[in-house]
């Protein structure tokens, strides 16, 4: 049985076992505030169905009265959290969250150290230099430009796949086994081209080589034409907190450009790791 089969059946083995029961502890708020527990589990699980969802099927999924839902829904929707599609009578995320989410990039110690770093990266390379870290299961990216527009606090923000990115790959190197095929087991490892690593023991190959080199290479495993390169950025404990990458189409960026983004990547990981406390690191030759 190949590795993408075991990974395809533990998660449906998974959905048997959980769902409407693990959902409905977890939203009547055992050991909290279960009307604020309730909003959240209606919120994330808007947000994993990718899709809006009718009252009627919240209620379903979270063992909730339509009553209940609805009260919490119309309440999450005058604070811009969820909208109404009128045409389709479904919820959806509001705008308000992407707002919040906004707010929320640039204020971390991590951040304010990267800024600085990003910008001249960004202007040495002409491309846009990201700064991603996992979120429950995802890579989040917030993408820097060049100082005219860092200083507007301007950022372009992506969600990509842990297994078919750059980021990704580098980030999940350094996780614990448990870890790593837990979030195999929930995100699933789908082909976006025909490069992408669908296999876990392959990956897991990859990521020794990431370990290794502490450098990551997608090598048009997310978008047919594109190549994206990821670098490490260590705390004060030498955990990989975040991944400092570049991209851009694959014509451009060949062997030779790939090494010096690699290199240049490299340095200004190291520089901002040693500006959170990881005094060892030393510059790449």
């Amino acid at each position: 049985m190949t590795d993408r089969s075991t990974v395809a059946e533990t998660r449906t083995r998974e959905r048997a076992r959980s769902p409407k029961a693990a959902r409905a502890s977890s939203a009547r708020g055992v050991g909290g505030i279960k009307s604020i527990n309730k909003a959240v589990a209606i919120v994330r699980e808007i947000h994993a169905a990718s899709r809006p969802l009718r009252i009627s099927e919240l209620s379903k999924l979270l063992d909730l009265s339509p009553s209940v839902v609805s009260r919490i829904v119309s309440t999450l929707m005058k604070g811009g959290m969820l909208d109404h599609d009128e045409e389709t009578n479904r919820i959806q995320l509001g705008l308000g969250l992407a707002v919040l989410g906004h707010s929320a990039l640039g204020r971390r110690k991590l951040d304010l150290i990267a800024i600085p770093v990003m910008a001249k990266l960004s202007e040495d390379f002409k491309e846009y230099i990201s700064l991603s870290r996992l979120v429950e299961g995802r890579v989040a990216m917030v993408r820097g430009g060049p100082v005219e527009v860092m200083h507007q606090h301007t950022f372009l923000t992506a969600v990509v796949p842990v297994h078919a990115s750059a980021p990704g790959k580098l980030l999940a190197a350094w996780l614990q086994e448990e870890r790593l095929v837990e979030l195999l087991e929930l995100r699933g490892m789908d082909a976006y081209t025909p490069t992408t690593i669908t296999s876990v023991r392959q990956f897991k190959d990859e990521l020794r080589k990431i370990r290794k080199e502490r450098f990551a290479l997608d090598d048009e495993e997310l978008v047919p034409g594109f190549r994206h390169v990821a670098a490490p950025i260590f705390d004060e404990n030498g955990n990989v907190v975040a991944a400092l990458s570049a991209g851009g189409p694959k014509a451009k960026l060949n062997a030779d450009e790939i090494e010096k983004l690699r290199g240049a990547l490299t340095n200004a990981g190291i520089q901002i790791s040693r500006q959170m406390g990881y005094p060892t690191a030393a510059p790449r030759p």
